[in-house]
């Protein structure tokens, strides 16, 4: 590409940047905000037009720096049905898909339970295929800009599964087997799970996350993810962050998944249920959250143990990285606000004097987190020019 094409895409991702994260605008306020001059905003918003990536409509707005006696503008905004970006998750315990519009707003999605263990890795991603196919319209196809795949395992930067635990899957190459199952051709992307989740959040955040953010997405096991200045933090080789893995002791019940005596083996929902079942409760998540909200005495032993190790494994994460905040995800995430102040209470005397104690905070995407965060990514990569550069960019 030559200087004056990269020039002109550039600009066409910083006005897309600015369009996304501040809403829509006047073309004046859009160049001021971009940089460049009326002439050249007008021939930046006249090309994002004719790639259906932004509209003028017949709403006026006065440019900011006008005041009451300019000419008011047309408003020139992101054309939310311009492009859709799909995001497919496999759990051990259930599938799900979420489509978002150019706005990173959610048009459509689908959650299903499923046992993902009990079948060959292909057949599950065929399973996962068909789902995510479901929730895409004839209509929103050619708009459709990539699908993300996301699972609870260390991927390689080609899509291949290296290990997934959890899933029992090793060396599985899950990006050929979706573009494969597919009914549609497309770009496809694969990230682990709590990177994905981090990635929605952080993303939509904007930068009001800068600061050093730690995210934990509790599921069967745990994932976890760094944020740092804005940007994904992976590691040398890709895999940071996984807290799931901290060990916590030698000596614990065994485990139905995973390694013994680490933290996803004791707070996820696997330990979760298995206590709360021992204690006469169904083994449902969302019937525990419903009977601790009715005060039930079994429900409430159980979240009490939960936030007994939680708060352990949670100070030995802020005395290492010294977070801003920690954000929780998940469909077992729920269960903290029924503990926080037990788990506060626990960071106050264990922290050493002196160390800052961050806030924590629970998503409120549910199960559907880690979906929405794949589908982030690939509207992530439009955003910036096909490149993952960052987690968040564009403020005042």
């Amino acid at each position: 590409m030559n200087k004056p094409q990269t020039i002109r895409l550039r600009n066409e991702i910083d006005a897309l940047n600015v369009l996304f994260y501040r809403g829509g605008m006047s073309r004046a306020d859009l160049a001021r905000r971009v940089g460049l001059n009326r002439s050249s905003i007008g021939n930046i918003v006249a090309s994002l037009i004719s790639q259906g990536l932004v509209s003028e409509g017949a709403e006026t707005i006065r440019p900011a720096d006008e005041g009451r006696t300019g000419r008011p503008g047309i408003l020139v905004k992101l054309s939310d049905d311009g492009a859709f970006f799909l995001g497919v998750e496999i759990g051990i315990d259930r599938l799900a898909a979420v489509l978002i519009d150019l706005s990173a707003n959610i048009v459509a999605h689908r959650t299903m339970p499923f046992d993902s263990t009990s079948l060959p890795p292909a057949e599950v991603v065929a399973r996962a295929a068909e789902i995510a196919a479901e929730i895409v319209s004839p209509k929103q196809v050619p708009q459709l800009r990539g699908v993300c795949l996301t699972l609870p395992g260390l991927l390689d930067t080609d899509g291949v599964v290296r290990n997934a635990p959890m899933l029992g899957w090793r060396n599985v190459p899950v990006t050929r087997l979706l573009q494969e199952k597919l009914p549609f051709s497309v770009e496809v992307a694969t990230e682990n799970d709590a990177n994905a989740f981090a990635i929605g959040e952080s993303y939509i955040a904007g930068t009001a996350r800068h600061a050093p953010t730690l995210y934990l997405n509790i599921e069967n096991g745990v994932g976890g993810a760094i944020v740092i200045g804005g940007r994904l933090f992976r590691g040398a080789h890709g895999f940071a962050g996984e807290f799931g893995h901290l060990s916590l002791s030698s000596s614990q019940r065994p485990a139905r998944r995973g390694v013994s005596g680490e933290l996803e083996t004791q707070i996820g929902k696997d330990a979760v249920l298995d206590f709360y079942e021992e204690l006469g409760g169904k083994r449902d998540i969302d019937h525990l959250i419903q009977a601790l909200s009715a005060n039930e005495p079994a429900a409430s032993r159980t979240a009490d143990a939960w936030a007994d190790t939680l708060s352990y494994g949670l100070a030995q994460l802020v005395k290492f990285f010294d977070p801003e905040l920690i954000v929780l995800g998940g469909s077992v995430a729920p269960l903290y606000r029924f503990v926080s102040t037990s788990v506060d209470r626990y960071l106050e005397s264990a922290l050493f004097q002196g160390l800052h104690k961050p806030r924590i905070e629970v998503s409120d995407r549910g199960g559907e987190g880690a979906a929405y965060g794949a589908a982030c990514l690939m509207h992530q990569r439009l955003f910036s020019g096909g490149v993952e550069a960052a987690v968040t960019m564009y403020g005042d």
